[in-house]
């Protein structure tokens, strides 16, 4: 009794974990599943082997069997893969039904809907009007895969030369940091105009510069930012707003659903720099606390660029990535990440990377855009998804900015360098994503209410069929489970009875028991209370059966006729 308690509640325990979220890797409704199967088998293999004294207060006509327990758990999921399927097809057709209520109820404020919704369905979902990013206190993140940045590179080298490294698609940067928030300093805005060439120029020119086209949506609601191959150092465009170095907003493009424009890039990493060069020895960190200590140590010793270097692989290191922070207890975002959870999403790395690196007196930003890609070498066009927005650290070495990568390759997908499609696979067509007319999920919304519909089958099938099969074996059962009477006949004393008593006239009716029509009989036959007798105890009392016993009650039965 004691070890099967134990077992239930270690079933139920396992349960609770699985519905809680662990292991994260597998999707939620396998988890739901298993939790059921969990929770039912728990107590499957406690019901099953019982005695009869274990539960004196309430006992059933018989003791349930592992069968009844596999019939329970299959209708369960059943009625919960039905659920999930309503939960996810549902949604889409009520919205429509409110949209349309709403139109006949309050035709302003529908119209004021449609018009907002209209103004922002596109464009770059990274940036904010506030020219700010807070650091979260939880996150539970579902990336998209909408494709929403085509890279076009029209040499074939440029593609070989970033197919063999991380690529990196920045759209904004930020460089200051207070209470949580990420934040643009520096100066005023400033207007650049194109030079006859048609080009705008942002930095040095020089060898390795990398020719692209960008295509990506436009936002409509001024926030479309200049987007391009990490370390642009020209755009060819008519005019642009300059916020900050590394912050460029694009012109107003009239009536055109997205941005089409060439760039020119250099990409330069940390692992670009040559180590034998004097990079110098930065400042000693000074911060007191818990940061400053954990700063140190992962600065560690050596010049400038080896000690951002160590910084790096210390957060790779000693941190896990995960889209999911729980935060429970409300700390500081930064500090639950770095003490307490010790996992988050990239935005962590790139806020405690570029913290550390102030320390030894780097000058530093955080960028924001995409890390990996896939790349279609038939059309040599690099596509990102949703799914790839990424931030990174871009360290100012010696009038270069320069990328730092905190976050561990596992998240990036590669490592961060981009996949390639098959030989021959078409990339999304740009201009059809421009345009709208595929839309964002969030989510395999489709594949989870078909997932769902064939489990619903497949587990109400076997509960169904289980339920058959057992009703079947139960009528087979010699005068066991025999309906008194208006039933179809069975072998044994209690056949044998129906069919003497049909002789008789004495055919009960629909719904009495064996004890009812014994009791409605003027003259019962002398063996009547043993008859009851043996048939309760065998059928309410759990009694085995005794075939001897059955013989001699066939007997008088057939004496009586």
């Amino acid at each position: 009794m004691i070890l099967r308690l134990i077992g239930l509640c270690l079933a139920g325990l396992g349960a609770y974990v699985l519905l809680r979220g662990w292991p994260e890797y597998l999707p939620a409704l396998v988890r739901s599943c298993l939790a059921v199967l969990l929770l039912v088998g728990g107590l499957g293999c406690w019901a099953a082997k019982r005695k009869k004294d274990d539960l004196p207060v309430a006992k059933g006509v018989r003791k349930p069997g592992m069968r009844d327990f596999l019939t329970m758990g299959m209708g369960i999921l059943a009625l919960e893969c039905g659920f999930l399927w309503l939960l996810n097809a549902a949604p889409r057709p009520l919205e429509e039904v409110a949209i349309l209520i709403e139109a006949k109820v309050q035709p302003a404020a529908a119209a004021e809907r449609s018009s907002k919704a209209a103004s922002s369905n596109a464009g770059n979902w990274l940036w904010s009007d506030e020219k700010r990013r807070a650091l979260p206190q939880r996150t539970n993140l579902k990336p998209g895969a909408k494709p929403e940045i085509f890279v076009k590179l029209p040499q074939a080298k440029d593609a070989k030369f970033l197919l063999n490294r991380k690529v990196y698609v920045r759209a904004f940067t930020l460089d200051k940091f207070e209470d949580g928030v990420w934040s643009l300093g520096g100066d005023a805005p400033k207007d650049l105009e194109a030079d006859a060439q048609g080009w705008i120029g942002l930095g040095d020119r020089g060898d390795g510069e990398i020719l692209h086209e960008i295509f990506h949506g436009k936002d409509g609601g001024g926030r479309d930012t200049l987007t391009a191959l990490q370390g642009v150092r020209a755009v060819r465009l008519p005019s642009l707003k300059l916020a900050a170095d590394g912050m460029g907003f694009l012109p107003d493009m009239g009536g055109a659903s997205g941005y089409s424009y060439l760039a020119n890039s250099i990409p330069v990493g940390l692992e670009d720099l040559p180590k034998t060069e004097d990079w110098g020895n930065g400042k000693a960190v000074v911060a007191a606390g818990r940061f400053g200590a954990l700063s140190a140590e992962a600065a560690g010793e050596g010049d400038l660029l080896k000690k951002l270097l160590n910084i790096q692989s210390f957060l790779r290191d000693r941190y896990g990535y995960s889209l999911r922070t729980v935060n429970r207890e409300n700390l500081d975002p930064l500090e639950n990440f770095l003490f307490s959870e010790k996992h988050g999403h990239c935005e962590f790395f790139a806020t405690a990377a570029a913290l550390m690196a102030r320390e030894i007196g780097v000058e530093v930003r955080v960028a924001y855009g995409w890390a990996g890609g896939e790349y279609f070498p038939d059309s040599r066009m690099f596509v990102f998804r949703a799914r790839e927005a990424h931030a990174w650290v871009e360290v100012k070495m010696k009038g270069v900015w320069v990328v730092m990568e905190p976050t561990p390759p596992v998240a990036l997908g590669g490592g961060g360098s981009p996949r390639q499609a098959a030989p021959g696979e078409k990339p999304p067509t740009a201009e059809e994503e421009l345009a709208g007319e595929q839309e964002e999920t969030t989510d395999t919304g489709g594949e989870v209410e078909k997932t769902a519909l064939v489990l619903m089958g497949v587990f109400g099938g076997i509960a169904i069929g289980s339920l058959i099969f057992r009703t079947a074996r139960r009528g087979d059962a010699s005068g066991r489970d025999y309906k008194f009477p208006g039933t179809k006949r069975r072998g044994g004393y209690l056949g044998i009875w129906q069919i003497v008593c049909e002789k008789k006239g004495l055919v009960g009716r629909a719904g009495w028991t064996l004890k009812r029509q014994l009791a409605e009989m003027e003259t019962p036959p002398t063996f009547a209370d043993e008859l009851q007798g043996y048939h309760y105890a065998l059928h309410y009392e759990e009694k085995p059966q005794d075939a001897e016993r059955e013989k001699q009650l066939v007997a008088k039965i057939k004496g009586w006729e």
